[in-house]
């Protein structure tokens, strides 16, 4: 904390601070003294303070709550924290691919930290996490017996802060690429160049369960490195999986031909969109199709134009899904509520003149931890249904 660091909140700001919610917005601040990425008492306009939290004036998320009001958050506070979010994930183990710090779920306010084999990627979204990174990282490497440490701060989302995006070789040397397990699946990470910080580890459960959910003949669409048409393809689904990256594509080729299933997928490279329209024209259909898109509305703005655009993937997808045939699908959108997706999908039924059953609400690994009162904490959501009759 910077020495007499605060910010004065409104009514509004004071009401939501005193419920311990983690976050009070810009538009409630009413006074700051305090620099960028410091931490800050939060008081109500009557010098009442309510709790200390992490200062983002360029943020529309003004202040992240990281503790109660008067507590010292000095070095030995945030090692006991990175050890409470170790402790959190020992009941499901702490690798060799695993999401360590989940951001404002473990109290860290823009930090995600993951592991992969014996190295750390992380990420970090605010000015407090920039500054605050490496110490805490190494803290982590040094407990776990990591070789390496990479910054991954190539994302636009820092600009919103006033920090620059690029990728940094923390500590050690840091290979082009690993061989992981994950799930009992050979993966090949590039923690250079890979989606997110090089695995999409939110999904590691829903890859590994997937083969009890679905199987045949099997379309994977924005199947990113494999996750899912890996352990489906070595489950005995022959699957057909497009995407746009290509050095995606091909570190999932080569995972699949080491794993001795590559002669079950069919690697694409196309638009998704347009690959979906040749597959139409051909009269295509799948036992099985798997969703799993970029952010379709990365803010509620956007949410309009999202929404239509998850009702017209959903339309064209489940035309090429045969009867009896299980569709899996996600959305990663914060703005994007559990509701709102699925009458997207029903939409997209309706639009396509099927019927569809429920059979599973998916999420995150338990690695991703969620918080109860803040609903933004919970991004992934996801949807198993079956293809009834027509309609």
């Amino acid at each position: 904390m910077e020495p007499g660091a605060f910010v004065v909140v409104n009514g509004r700001g004071a009401r939501r601070a005193r419920r311990g919610h983690p976050w009070v917005f810009a538009d409630d601040v009413v006074e700051a003294e305090a620099i960028a990425g410091a931490i800050v008492d939060v008081r109500d306009r009557a010098g009442a303070v309510l709790a200390r939290a992490v200062y983002s004036p360029h943020s529309r998320i003004a202040l992240r709550r990281v503790a109660p009001a008067g507590t010292q958050t000095d070095a030995a506070f945030w090692r006991a924290r990175a050890e409470a979010a170790l402790a959190r994930r020992r009941w499901i183990g702490l690798g060799p691919c695993r999401r360590l710090i989940h951001a404002d779920a473990d109290g860290f306010p823009g930090l995600n930290v993951d592991r992969y084999g014996d190295g750390l990627v992380y990420q970090a979204t605010t000015v407090w996490a920039d500054r605050q990174a490496p110490e805490i990282v190494s803290h982590l490497a040094h407990r776990l017996g990591c070789r390496w440490i990479l910054a991954r701060n190539d994302v636009e989302v820092r600009r919103r802060e006033g920090l620059e995006t690029g990728i940094t070789e923390v500590e050690g040397s840091v290979p082009e690429e690993i061989v992981v397990d994950e799930g009992g699946q050979t993966r090949i990470v590039s923690p250079w160049l890979g989606h997110k910080t090089g695995l999409y580890l939110d999904q590691q459960d829903n890859h590994r369960a997937a083969p009890g959910w679905i199987g045949g003949r099997v379309l994977d669409l924005f199947c990113g490195e494999g996750g899912f048409a890996l352990p489906l393809a070595a489950a005995g689904a022959r699957v057909v999986a497009v995407d746009q990256a290509r050095a995606g594509l091909e570190r999932a080729d080569r995972a699949a031909l080491a794993a001795g299933c590559g002669q079950r997928v069919e690697w694409i490279e196309a638009n998704v969109f347009d690959y979906l329209a040749e597959v139409e024209r051909q009269s295509v259909r799948y036992d099985g199709i798997i969703l799993d898109p970029p952010p379709f509305a990365r803010h509620r703005k956007a949410l309009a134009g999202g929404l239509k655009g998850l009702r017209d993937l959903h339309r064209r997808a489940l035309r090429r899904l045969a009867p009896g045939g299980r569709l899996l699908t996600f959305s990663c959108s914060f703005a994007v509520g559990q509701e709102a997706f699925e009458s997207a999908v029903r939409a997209g039924a309706e639009e396509a003149g099927v019927r569809l059953t429920v059979l599973g609400r998916p999420g995150p690994a338990p690695d991703h931890p969620e918080v109860l009162d803040l609903p933004e904490s919970r991004y992934l959501r996801g949807l198993l249904v079956e293809r009834g009759p027509e309609r």
